[in-house]
Parts: structure tokens; C-alpha cells; sequence
């Protein structure tokens, strides 16, 4: 893959199948959780400012990318864990241990990390790249507030209405 928003493979090495080494581009900013715990932490404001903006435009380029291929590929594992920086804020998708360019229509396999996950795709039932953006979504979030997905829902009582 060669888009500038998804991370560069710069070699692999080997002694044997189960000793395997992948080298990757480098990326000095860490990734996207560490930054918005940091932000968390030192009360940055929350909503959106440029360099959220930036850095969500550059995941929607490298999931337009992959999906635009033929056959698309699925990235089934979209979090803010696998979103790198570097020192610019300049935003690179890695991780695509996973990842799975769609042969058929759809997929069943329930992967991906379960705080991010699109429900048909808990559910075991067949899913397409609209699966990336219901992940996609739960990212943007996490760049609003800072905190991991659904972390507010946790802190609050369910409200049951009837008898």
C-alpha cells in the first residue's frame, strides 16, 4: 500500500516462520490514545480545533484509500491505538494484523477490538467496509472528548421508564 496517511513497511526479516520481524516507518508522535489521555489529563479543551480536524481528514484519506481498492480492503480494527502521529500531528493508520481485502461481499469473523466495533460485526453477522466507519465514528468521538469510547455511559444510571 502507498498512501501518505498509512504507515510505510520498510522490510520484514525472518529465521523462520515463527521468528518474524517487521520493521515500519517511524512516527516520533506515539499514537492518538496517548495524545488525548495527555489532553485528558492537562484539561485541553474539548471539541474539535485544526489539528483534531487535520488529523480526522487524514484518516478518512487512508480509509477512502482502502477502500477504494478492488477488491476493498477492510481495515477491521480501527481505534485510536492504531492511528500514529508524528511531531506535525500528521495522522498515519498502521496495524493491519487483521486487516482483509474483501473477496466476497461480505465477512462474518468477529475481530477487531470490541469499544470500537460496529454491531453487526459483534453480532457475527456479515459486514462490509461500513464496518471502518462506524469505528471511524467512535474515533472521531474519542478526538471530541478525549476520553475512550463510552467511558461517560459507564458513569451514568440507566433511566427505566414504565411499571
Amino acid at each position: 500500500m502507498d498512501h501518505p496517511h498509512i504507515i510505510t513497511l520498510i522490510g520484514i526479516a525472518w529465521d523462520s516462520l515463527s521468528d518474524m520481524c517487521v520493521v515500519l516507518e517511524f512516527m516520533d508522535g506515539g499514537d492518538l490514545r496517548t495524545l488525548l489521555t495527555s489532553y485528558e489529563e492537562a484539561k485541553h479543551p474539548v471539541g474539535f480545533d485544526k489539528q483534531k480536524a487535520t488529523i480526522a481528514l487524514h484518516v478518512c484519506e487512508a480509509l477512502t484509500y482502502l477502500h477504494s481498492l478492488m477488491p476493498p480492503d477492510i481495515h477491521r480494527d480501527l481505534k485510536s491505538r492504531n492511528l500514529l502521529l508524528n511531531r506535525n500531528f500528521e495522522a498515519k493508520l498502521t496495524d493491519f494484523g487483521i486487516s482483509k481485502e474483501r473477496l466476497d461481499q461480505t465477512m462474518t469473523a468477529g475481530v477487531g477490538t470490541s469499544l470500537w466495533m460496529a454491531p453487526e460485526v459483534m453480532l457475527g453477522e456479515k459486514y462490509d467496509v461500513k464496518a471502518d466507519i462506524f469505528s471511524l465514528g467512535v474515533v472521531l468521538s474519542e478526538l471530541d472528548v478525549h476520553t475512550l469510547p463510552y467511558t461517560q455511559a459507564k458513569k451514568t444510571k440507566p433511566c427505566f421508564h414504565g411499571a
